[in-house]
This record gives structure tokens, sequence and C-alpha cells, in this order.
């Protein structure tokens, strides 16, 4: 059986390999797209400049302009002109995340104090705000109306996914339709556009671009299950942050939804969670009953499912460079440690 479907463990090969190395023969661009970041970050002259590079500076794993521009490579592609749509994706994506730290009340990030932790929840709050307008200002020049039509629905679909989420902190009953639902809105979508745009803006057929679309919608689901599996499997210092948090604030996520429906530790679980003052030994006992549920495992299976049919749509493309590389990507999501 793959690492990738069990908990995994330090013999797991996927942890000797990064998404960096996996990236490596697309470096050159994502050096430029790097740049372009740091510039548009830093172009106000207030402390939102400096709040905004340190942001940026904390690098990440850039995945979503990645996804860009290998999907642009298929075609005719043109770095300068898909590069742009590839670094407003990720000031989209970086947004996002200084929201989500004020919302969450996070103090790390990347191994790194979140900007709500050095400035405070205000002017994190305009970081976020500044970067969105960052990136409609670059979305705006590039003058394609079906671009813009469709980051404007999947921005508001992204902030119905959060909203989602707020509402249903602490919901033990959460069914698992419901946290898919809510991830594909939280991160699917984004993934699914940076694959789409990337093809349409470089002369993909509808066609090519369909099935770019639905390789990101796939990978996306899946890459959020494994962040969600993270947070039971992983350390704080692969992560970047805080881990078994999401439970503790009351975030339900799939391992949580499948071990309490376990009919051995399932209702024990449940007594936990529904408790008032939860002590660190509630919250220690909690998380070995959802390991020992085997919960994990299902869980993998399910995000296994989603890699299958990623894969699936990348037969539909070519066979070159940008197919291999997004194969690569596939099987490492499956084998991640952060």
């Amino acid at each position: 059986m793959r690492c990738g479907m069990v908990v995994k463990n330090d013999s797991c090969s996927g942890g000797s390999m990064s998404f960096q190395d996996i990236l490596k023969d697309i470096h050159e661009d994502l050096a430029y797209v790097e740049e372009e970041l740091q510039q548009y970050a830093t172009f106000s002259k207030t402390v939102l400049g400096e709040s905004s590079r340190r942001l940026v500076l904390a690098g990440g794993k850039r995945l979503r302009p990645a996804f860009v521009l290998l999907s642009g490579k298929f075609f005719n592609y043109d770095l300068e002109r898909v590069g742009q749509l590839a670094v407003a994706i990720e000031l989209i994506h970086m947004a996002t995340l200084v929201h989500d730290d004020v919302i969450d009340g996070a103090s790390l990030r990347r191994g790194l104090p979140t900007v709500r932790a050095e400035w405070g929840d205000p002017l994190a709050l305009y970081t976020g705000d500044y970067l969105f307008a960052r990136a409609l200002a670059i979305i705006s020049r590039y003058g394609n109306e079906q671009i813009s039509r469709l980051l404007a629905a999947i921005g508001l679909r992204m902030c119905e996914g959060e909203i989602e989420q707020i509402a249903t902190a602490g919901r033990i009953d959460l069914r698992v339709v419901e946290y898919l639902r809510r991830i594909k809105r939280k991160t699917a979508l984004l993934f699914s556009a940076c694959c789409w745009i990337g093809g349409i803006a470089c002369g993909a057929t509808a066609e090519e671009a369909g099935h770019l679309k639905k390789y990101g919608y796939y990978l996306g689901m899946a890459f959020q299950i494994t962040d969600d599996l993270l947070d039971f499997v992983s350390s704080e210092q692969r992560c970047g942050k805080p881990v078994t948090s999401d439970l503790k604030q009351g975030i339900v996520t799939l391992p949580v939804i499948y071990a309490l429906r376990d009919r051995r530790s399932g209702a024990k679980l449940k007594e936990i969670l529904m408790k008032e003052d939860k002590q660190n030994s509630d919250w220690e006992e909690a998380f070995n009953l959802i390991r020992l549920s085997g919960a994990l495992g299902t869980s993998w299976r399910l995000c296994d499912r989603y890699l299958q049919k990623a894969r699936k749509e990348l037969f539909y493309l070519p066979d070159l460079l940008p197919r291999r590389v997004m194969e690569a990507i596939t099987d490492f999501i499956g084998l991640r440690e952060y």
C-alpha cells in the first residue's frame, strides 16, 4: 500500500522531496513571478508595503502560480503575459491567508510571525485588502472578460467557504458532503481556476481547458484533505504552524467526521468534544481516539480517489514536460509531510 494511503512515518519516500524539487524545471519562470510579487507587494510606501513585503519574503509553495505557468506551457506560452496572471493569483491567495490568520487568531505561518502577530488585526485586514486590490489591478489590465468573470465568481465562493467554516464551527454532526462542499469553495475552485486560466491565456481550446480545470479541481480537493490530515500526523517544525489546532478551534475536518462514526470510539470522542472546559488531557485523549479509529486511513483513501481522478484528466493532454511535472505533483500530494 502506498504511504499516502496510511498514517505516514519517516519511512515514506515523500519526506526526502519537496515541491521545489518537483518544480525545478520551471524554476526561472517562478523566479520571475517571485520578483514581480515583491515589486507589487512593496509598491505602497506606507506600512502596507512593509507588511506585504514581509508576507512575500516568508515564501510558500507557490503551487497556484506554478499551475498557471504549467498549464500555459502546453500551448502558446508567453511568460510575461501568463506570468502576470500567475502573480495575480498568488496575491489573491496571500490575501486570503492574511484574513484567515485574523479569523483564526494565528500567530505563526511558515514558521514566522503572522502579519496580525506583528502589526495587529486592523493592519492585517488592510494588508489582505491591499493585496486583493493589487491583484484586481493586474487582472483588469489583462482585459480578458472570461478570466475576470471566473475569478470574481471564485472569490465569492471562497468567501462562502470561509463563512461556512465559521458557521459550522464545533458542529459534531457535520456530514462528509458538507465538508467536501466547504473545501471545494475554500481550496479546490482556486486550484481549478489556476489551471484553466493558464490554458485559456495561452490559446487552449475549450476542451483542453476543461481537462485542465477538472485536474485542478480534483487536485485541490486532495490537497485540502491532506492539509487537514497533516494537522494530526505532522509536526510544527514541518508545517511551520501549530498542529492539532483545527479541532481546538472547533473546525471539524474529515478525520474527525469519520472518527465520530466509529462504533468503538465515536461515542467517547463525541462526549469529549461536547465538554465545555476541555483540559490538555481531554485533547490528548481525543486525538488518540481519532488516530485509533482508523479515520486517518479512511481519509487518505478518499484523498487517493481524488488523485486518481486528477491523473486521468492529464491523459487527455499532450505528453510534454508540463504534464510530467503535474503528474509528479499529483504523486507527491499523497506523500507530503508539510
